[in-house]
């Protein structure tokens, strides 16, 4: 496994590599530092214990390239392949599912439920949200409560309404506004 570091709008990201695709990407850190923490508390090891990329594979700089192409508030569908080891059936169903999900498009924890076979799993699938390691690729930022709240989110709540906005999501009456009101 091969860990990568990049630098798009809003911070530095970092993301893990291996022989079958994309194992883990963190959302935007303030700092080179701060995103290989989260690389490595997300895979549950020591940031200094993963090989660094000597030189970026393809699919990586394709993918850093879709990256820096979406910070600038352009549709993109994440072409990277996903590392699907160490998920369980379940998890695996339900994050294919929220793949599929469209840019500027949401969906709820009980949609995505029944779309994964599980129509009463809603809380279940809240639970795998948070095991998500490939936060945008698997976008779980456009999961939200059957009541159009934000539920929760692993980078925050400001982090997933900065990314909603971003994708100037619709709702039924247009664009939702999911900025944080000031004062």
């Amino acid at each position: 496994m091969q860990a990568f570091l990049f630098r798009v709008r809003p911070g530095w990201m970092a993301g893990a590599w291996s022989e079958s695709g994309l194992v883990a990407l963190t959302l935007p850190q303030p700092s080179q530092k701060a995103a290989l923490l989260e690389l490595g508390n997300g895979l549950r090891t020591s940031p200094c214990s993963l090989a660094a990329a000597t030189a970026l594979d393809g699919r990586v700089q394709e993918l850093i390239d879709e990256m820096e192409r979406y910070f600038r508030g352009e549709k993109v569908t994440f072409s990277a392949a996903v590392d699907w080891s160490g998920y369980t059936p379940f998890q695996r169903r339900v994050l294919e599912v929220t793949r599929a999900i469209p840019y500027g498009e949401v969906r709820s924890y009980g949609q995505i439920a029944r779309q994964a076979g599980s129509p009463k799993g809603a809380r279940a699938v809240g639970g795998v949200m948070r095991a998500n390691r490939t936060p945008l690729v698997v976008p779980c930022h456009r999961v939200i409560a059957s009541t159009g709240s934000l539920g929760g989110f692993g980078g925050g709540l400001q982090m997933k309404k900065y990314l909603l906005t971003l994708e100037k999501v619709q709702g039924r009456e247009g664009p939702v506004d999911f900025s944080i009101p000031v004062g």
